[in-house]
């Protein structure tokens, strides 16, 4: 990375020393195993991916997030960045790369917690100048990295230390800090780097006095609360009127003046520096965790460099939350796994965001789980920028709001340029010609309203370029979901307004509020105006909510009356859901049964339980090429079809299209019961790639004991689904047959053939598959 960085006077340059000398020899500890991993990677700007990497361990989830900088790339640069506003007021990440320009980036140094200002720990430089520094870091041991550039683009990471003093022929007074403002209770260098004045200050810290400094000379002295400014070619020491009366009584105007600084690293050739906590990488080997480096799973943000110097590597790894977090040892590992060599701890816990604005963002925007539940105010960031000037249009991309939408429901699709940094050029839309293919539609601008169901493609001309945006659905509504299925008010006048969602056959929501159609059934109780309800009088009454031919009812209550019974509401059937017969039509058939054997403590009659058993192996073993117990079975007779029976243990089976998995969660998950599963699954399902996923379980995704976990084993069939697949989730566990669909997947729950006091449970059923190409049908019927 080339830094154009504008050569300024180092007032302090001359009066460094440098002392250091660093030699760790460690070794790597063992951390967390991973099962899987799961990653999305998008373009920040060119030389700039972010990454996201959600990992399955034997700890549980790590979600990591990656910022990778190529630094040989001449138009980027990253650097410290602080508040705009105001100097030393804590800001949220977010605000602190957008109001300085930065296109990514992270937290950065510890900080004092309590109140709205206060002081990065570590030193600071911004474009060649030294913003700040403390006197007290790291004198009682190495705790507190920095991280340092110099003007030949070497880096190189460093436990900073600095003392200085002030003195006249008389006295030297030790500074606690150059441009650090805590508490106030010792004297600071404070120069035009902090600000133009001290009025800021003042507002803060009442009765502060200032020595105004230029040409090594005291040339005047403040009262107590009077505001000065920063000269241009000097600096000011300011320090509280106790101090002044009893410390530094003896420094007066047009005093000569001395003032000493001692550093471990000569500021005079460095172009940027910044803070962070203990090291985490020494050449590629673990660095010991400092005293000041929390321990346990936590959740961490770290900084590194690549042996050859030409990455850069931010990483925040979430926890407290879904993500358990990681240890320091676990996190030296994945900054190592991504190239880094020698590397640093940032700030973490609360503190630990990455906030990005990828080409397909229109604003920087915070991409990890913050673990305190929203963005914690911080001192300072790491913000990355591409200086390059946004140039010609090479190429034009599309970004829709949504992938699925429903007739008659608006769907954004935002079409904008990229110059070859990346660079996001808006394009007004009345310069481009947008088109859908496969369903009919209206245009308004970038905003298209289907009017029919249907899966689509759209695409965006703009002069000789062209952009496309395939598999976008105009979904069919299965149901409509009321947020809630009553509304009560106390009298006339008062209001309540309806949220809506409908559930497409596909199991996936959207939002409807304003597009559906409210009928009040008793008028005289209250009217309907778009999607809020208006009370008249007391009494009760129902709403019947209408959209895409299917029906909800909401019960009203006016005042202290008892609520009239509503109609029920529709459900339309799922269109894969029919009846099947075996054919010769070159269609692939299979038969999956839940639990036969029973494992309870009542009295089974011999030839009843003989009886029961045949009747359904007769049923599964037949009108089929592949028969599946899904849960465990005692039936011994020799099967007539290819059979797969569980075992209580991961098996997979490939078949005419259809990938069949077997994964047991009996322990309460299945990272509880055996997490290489995840590794198992996902790698035969990727090999096999077939078009249809079948996964036969033990326990159903929603009882797992972890929420996080099945969040996160959704999240892996939602992957399948993006790619166009049909998959089954086929529970075989308690006494109900259930079948429901969520986010593209279709879950279907198969009951055990007894009930636990030994008799035959009446609800027994058998799921039939018919899978011909991609065209799949299913049906569920009593055995």
């Amino acid at each position: 990375m080339k830094y154009q960085l504008g050569k300024m006077r180092r007032l302090m340059g001359a009066l460094l020393a440098v002392a250091l000398t660093v030699s760790v020899t460690t070794t790597w500890a063992f951390g967390a195993t991973t099962y899987y991993d799961q990653k999305t990677e998008q373009t920040v700007t060119r030389g700039v991916v972010y990454e996201k990497s959600s990992r399955m361990t034997d700890a549980g989830i790590q979600n990591l997030h990656v910022l990778k900088v190529d630094l040989t790339e001449s138009t980027l640069e990253f650097k410290e960045v602080e508040s705009t506003v105001e100097y030393g007021l804590k800001e949220t990440v977010k605000k602190l790369l957008t109001d300085n320009g930065a296109l990514a980036g992270v937290n950065s140094d510890f900080f004092g917690m309590s109140g709205s200002y206060s002081a990065p720990f570590g030193a600071v430089m911004r474009d060649g100048e030294l913003v700040s520094a403390g006197t007290s870091l790291n004198h009682d041991g190495d705790l507190y990295a920095s991280f340092f550039m110099d003007e030949n683009n070497n880096p190189f990471f460093d436990y900073f230390k600095m003392t200085a003093t002030f003195a006249n022929s008389q006295k030297a007074i030790e500074l606690a800090s150059m441009n650090k403002v805590t508490a106030m209770v010792y004297p600071i260098y404070f120069d035009k780097q902090a600000a133009k004045s001290t009025a800021d200050l003042d507002k803060r810290f009442p009765e502060l006095v200032k020595f105004v400094v230029v040409g090594d000379m005291i040339t005047y002295i403040s009262q107590p609360g009077e505001t000065v400014a920063v000269p241009e070619d000097g600096y000011l020491i300011v320090m509280s009127k106790d101090y002044r009366n009893n410390a530094a009584n003896v420094f007066q105007v047009n005093d000569s003046i001395t003032l000493n600084i001692n550093s471990s690293v000569d500021f005079e050739n460095k172009e940027f520096a910044f803070g962070g906590g203990g090291k985490l990488l020494i050449d590629g080997a673990e660095a010991p965790a400092t005293a000041i480096v929390a321990t346990g799973r936590q959740p961490r943000t770290a900084f590194g460099i690549s042996q050859d110097g030409k990455t850069a590597i931010f990483m925040v790894v979430d926890g407290r939350g879904d993500s358990v977090g990681v240890t320091h040892s676990e996190m030296a590992n994945y900054m190592r796994e991504y190239g880094a060599y020698n590397a640093m701890h940032l700030d973490g816990g609360g503190s630990s965001t990455m906030a990005v604005k990828t080409v397909d963002d229109s604003a920087v925007t915070v991409k990890n789980t913050v673990s305190d539940g929203s963005e914690r105010k911080v001192i300072n960031a790491v913000g990355i920028f591409q200086k390059a000037q946004a140039g010609e249009i090479e190429k034009i991309a599309i970004t829709p709001s949504l992938v699925r939408t429903l007739p008659n429901k608006t769907i954004t699709f935002k079409v904008y340029g990229l110059d070859e940094y990346y660079n996001r050029i808006e394009i007004p839309a009345n310069e481009v010609t947008m088109q859908a293919v496969g369903v009919e539609g209206t245009w308004n601008g970038y905003d298209f309203i289907p009017s029919q169901k249907g899966t689509f493609e759209v695409t965006a001309l703009y002069k000789d370029k062209t952009a496309s945006q395939a598999g976008v659905v105009s979904a069919t509504t299965s149901k409509l979901k009321p947020a809630s299925n009553s509304i009560k008010l106390k009298k006339a006048g008062e209001t309540a307004t309806i949220a809506m969602q409908v559930v497409d056959t596909d199991g996936f929501n959207h939002w409807v509020s304003t597009t559906t159609n409210y009928e009040v059934a008793d008028t005289s109780i209250g009217t309907m105006k778009s999607n809020v309800f208006t009370a008249t009088k007391a009494g009760s009454t129902y709403i019947k909510c209408t959209r895409d031919g299917q029906t909800a009812y909401i019960s009203v209550t006016v005042g202290d009356c008892k609520a009239v019974t509503t109609p029920n509401a529709t459900t339309a059937a799922d269109p894969l859901q029919k009846k099947i017969t075996k054919a010769n039509d070159g269609a692939f058939y299979l038969n999956i049964s839940g639990t036969v054997a029973y494992n309870g403590t009542g009295k089974i009659n011999d030839t009843t339980y003989a009886d029961v058993r045949t009747r359904v192996r007769d049923a599964v073993d037949s009108n089929a090429e592949v028969a599946i117990y899904g849960g465990a079975s005692d039936i011994k007779t020799a099967p007539k079809l290819d059979t797969l029976s569980w075992n209580g243990g991961y098996r997979f089976l490939s078949r005419s299209g259809t990938s069949i998995a077997m994964v047991s969660a009996s322990g309460g998950g299945i990272r509880a019961t055996n997490p290489t599963q995840y590794a198992s699954l996902t790698r035969d399902l990727d090999a096999s790639n077939n078009d249809t996923i079948v996964i036969i379980m033990d326990k159903t995704p929603g009882e797992f004991k972890s929420a996080a976990e099945t969040s996160y084993f959704r999240g892996i069939l939602n992957k399948y689904v993006a790619q166009g697949k049909t998959v089954f989730v086929v529970s075989c566990c308690g006494t109900a047959q259930w079948t429901s669909a969520k986010d593209g997947v279709r879950y279907i729950n198969l009951p055990n053939l007894w009930k636990t006091d030994g008799g035959v449970n009446g609800s027994f059923s058998m799921l039939k598959l018919r899978v011909q190409g991609q065209d799949i049908s299913y049906e569920i019927g009593k055995v």
